[in-house]
Formats: structure tokens, C-alpha cells, sequence
């Protein structure tokens, strides 16, 4: 893997060398995560040229609680056992309820619910094994300054720390999040997000063990796995136990059909003041007295709406960039690497109509998005239905199947929306 931070004058010499051949690259990737990491990895092992870029150096800090569920374990390409830090057998879902013993349901399995990392680790575990499968190239960016299709491929324009360069190659996989400039570029005319594209945000801080109290004020355990819808109405406040801290955050992501400028303003309701008191309520912990180099509390935006997505052209979205996000449960990294896989697949078919090729790929994706779609309002509307579902031992059985491994058949996706219907 090229190491890109300990040479800055080394690495910029080479990076005007490789940038000004890499004309020849077969594919463009904006974005290094696990999206464009797994459309990559698939690419090069498929014998492509790849070109891989990004704004950030790795590792580096990412907003994420980064559980990861049997499904994306599963779809990774490679063991990521190294950067496990935990491994959870029990869930515990939470409300607010007046009878103290309808407030929680607590599910224990025997296979494990989710392995629990963090991101920061799992990214660059995951770039490595990407750079090293074969023929990809990963080069840092500061923006991207225009970007251009036509019948034969994608010319990018993009700063760089040492000027401006122009990249091309047949096809360009959007991979760049949330935030991301492909979207805009590629889907309206005014650099605008596009009509199918919703938003949520979510805010976390990591709290490490040693700073917790003996006895938690809700008498929850330092090490549970905790979703709490409680906190905020269309979203859910929880704890992932990592290594030597808990991830502890509040995200708002469930769909509406207000205006945008309401929701703009329930997203905001997501506030470090909310967070803050978040903690004081589960923690007992005051985090403005903590060490903020520790805690790091940082917000993210999530893509949503990816179920309307259509493919077109040459260049290919995935991940956030494409709204994928499950807007019932929040997990955004099992959607990423399945899109960038289907992105590679379809890429690697040599179809002609490239973008009709990669939508058949992600069409299972996306239907089961739909689902989501449509369960994350019922749910959210009134969660106390949904904790009725998850009482009843097995229907618990079919959610947790859902977020842990996928649905596995169409069937079980009918029955479980007229459940939640």
C-alpha cells in the first residue's frame, strides 16, 4: 500500500507522475470507503486497472458506530476478524414507557448478533486489502472541479495539492458519501441534490470505560448493545460497546413527506446539546468535562432514498453517494459494499448499457430499501407497534433475521410488511 503522509515531498512528486498516466485507467473511483473499497477490490481481482481517490488521508477519524451485521460480514470478500473488537450476542431494544417492565425487550441468540469495530480501523484494514488485491492505484484529492461524460467515457477534473489534472477513463463509480460532489454533478444540472435523495444525521462521541461510573443511572451494562428509541422522535439514541469505550450517539434518519425546511429542522434537533444530554441520562457523564481528543464527537449525514436511484450513463453511484442507507435501522456499511460489489459485477459483464446492467445488480438492494422505506414509517410513526412485534418470539425471530443477515427470500419479506403495515 502507498504510504502517502510520512514523505509529503516524495509523495507529491510521485502522484504528479502516476496522475498524468493514469489517462489509461479502465476505472475512475471517487471515494476510498467501503463502497468504492469493494467495488475496487472486485475490479482489480477481475483484472482492471483502477484508479482510486480520495480527499482524505487514511486512517482517518469517520462518524460511524460501525456494528457489523452477519450480512455484511458476510458480503466482505475478506476476513476483517483483525480489526473486531467485540462480538455481541444480545440486543436490547428500549422505549419510554411508564411500566418500567414493558421498556425493554432483550433478545440473546445463539449466533452472534454483530461484530463491533470502529471505523476509523475498519476503513484503512479495508484500503489495505483493496490496494494490495492488485491493480489499483490510491491517490489524494482536494476536490473535484468539473466532471464530464460522453458516448465513450467520464473526464474529471480534480485539484490536487500541487495544481489541477484531468483524468478519464470509460467508467466512474460514485463513492464519495453523503457529502459527496458526484451525485450533484451527475444527476442535475444545477449542482443540486437530486429529488430522490433524503438526508438524516446522526451524532456520536466515544466514552471510554475507564471514565464510566460503577452503576449506570438506567442500570444498563457498560458492554450492552442498546437501541434506544426514546431520545428523539424518527430515529433512535444507542450504545455500541467497542474495546476499551462505548460508542454512544443519537440519529435521526425515519422518512417524511413534510417540507424540506421541516426537515431540516428535525435533523437539527440532532444537537450536541441533545447528545450531551443523552449521556448525562445513560452515562451519568458530563461530556463537556471530558477530554474532547477522547470523546471525539462528530456528526454525519446519511444518504437515504436509494430505493428511487436509477442508474444512467457511466457513471455508477453507490453507497451514501446513492442514498443507500436503511432508513429503519441507520446501517449504511452493508448497502455500501453490496453496491460497490454490484457496481463491479456489472462493470466486469462488459454489457453495453453499462448503467441497465449495474441496475439489475442492485435491484435486490433496492427492493428490500423500498421495504425499509415503508416500515421505517410505520415503525417510527408509532414505535409502540413495532415493540408489539418484537414481544412475540417469532416475530422477533423474522426481525432479527432482517437485520442481522438479510431476508433471504421475498416470502418473508411480504409477511413481515403486513406485519409492520
Amino acid at each position: 500500500m502507498e504510504v502517502y503522509d510520512t514523505d509529503p515531498a516524495s509523495h507529491l512528486e510521485q502522484l504528479t507522475a502516476k496522475l498524468e498516466l493514469m489517462v489509461s485507467s479502465d476505472i475512475l473511483i471517487v471515494g476510498a470507503g467501503p463502497a468504492g473499497c469493494a467495488a475496487a477490490y472486485d475490479l482489480a481481482r477481475g483484472g482492471k486497472r483502477v484508479l482510486l481517490l480520495d480527499k482524505r488521508i487514511f486512517p482517518r477519524h469517520k462518524a460511524c458506530a460501525c456494528g457489523l451485521t452477519r450480512k455484511t460480514l458476510k458480503a466482505l470478500r475478506y476476513s476483517v476478524e483483525p480489526v473486531v473488537e467485540r462480538v455481541c450476542h444480545e440486543i436490547t431494544l428500549q422505549q419510554a414507557a411508564p411500566d418500567a417492565a414493558h421498556r425493554e425487550v432483550r433478545v440473546r441468540t445463539r449466533n452472534a448478533i454483530c461484530a463491533m469495530a470502529v471505523r476509523e480501523r475498519f476503513d484503512d484494514f479495508c484500503l489495505q486489502q483493496t490496494v494490495q488485491a492488485g491493480a489499483v492505484e490510491l491517490h489524494k484529492i482536494e476536490s473535484i472541479l468539473s466532471l464530464e461524460e460522453d458516448a465513450t467515457g467520464v473526464t474529471l477534473r480534480v485539484a490536487t495539492a500541487e495544481g489541477e489534472r484531468e483524468l478519464r477513463a470509460p467508467i466512474l463509480i460514485g463513492a464519495d458519501g453523503s457529502n459527496g460532489q458526484t451525485r450533484r454533478l451527475t444527476e442535475t444540472a444545477d449542482n443540486q441534490e437530486p429529488g430522490w435523495y433524503e438526508r438524516g444525521f446522526a451524532l456520536e462521541a466515544t466514552i471510554p470505560y475507564s471514565a464510566l461510573p460503577t452503576t449506570l443511572p438506567q442500570g444498563d451494562a457498560p458492554h450492552d448493545l442498546i437501541f434506544d428509541f426514546a431520545p428523539i422522535a424518527g430515529g433512535y439514541g444507542w450504545l455500541f460497546p467497542k474495546g476499551d469505550h462505548v460508542n454512544i450517539g443519537i440519529g435521526a434518519f425515519a422518512p417524511d413527506d413534510a417540507a424540506p425546511e421541516q426537515t431540516a429542522a428535525r435533523l437539527k434537533a440532532v444537537s450536541r446539546q441533545l447528545l450531551a444530554d443523552y449521556t448525562q441520562h445513560k452515562l451519568g457523564l458530563d461530556i463537556a468535562a471530558l477530554d474532547p481528543s477522547l470523546t471525539h464527537v462528530t456528526g454525519q449525514h446519511l444518504g437515504m432514498g436509494g430505493h428511487r436511484y436509477t442508474p444512467r450513463g457511466r457513471v455508477l453511484l453507490t453507497g451514501d453517494a446513492a442514498g443507500l442507507v436503511d432508513p429503519l435501522t441507520g446501517e449504511g456499511i452493508h448497502s455500501a459494499i453490496v453496491s460497490g460489489q454490484a457496481a463491479a459485477i456489472a462493470i466486469l459483464s462488459n454489457e453495453a448499457d453499462m448503467a441497465s446492467a449495474y441496475a439489475t445488480q442492485l435491484a435486490p438492494l433496492q427492493q428490500t430499501l423500498e421495504f425499509s422505506h415503508r416500515a421505517a414509517r410505520s415503525f417510527y410513526k408509532t414505535p409502540e407497534r413495532g415493540f408489539k412485534v418484537m414481544r412475540t418470539p417469532i416475530l422477533r425471530g423474522l426481525v432479527l433475521k432482517t437485520y442481522a443477515d438479510g431476508l433471504p427470500h421475498t416470502k418473508l419479506l411480504g409477511r413481515l410488511a403486513k406485519i409492520v403495515a
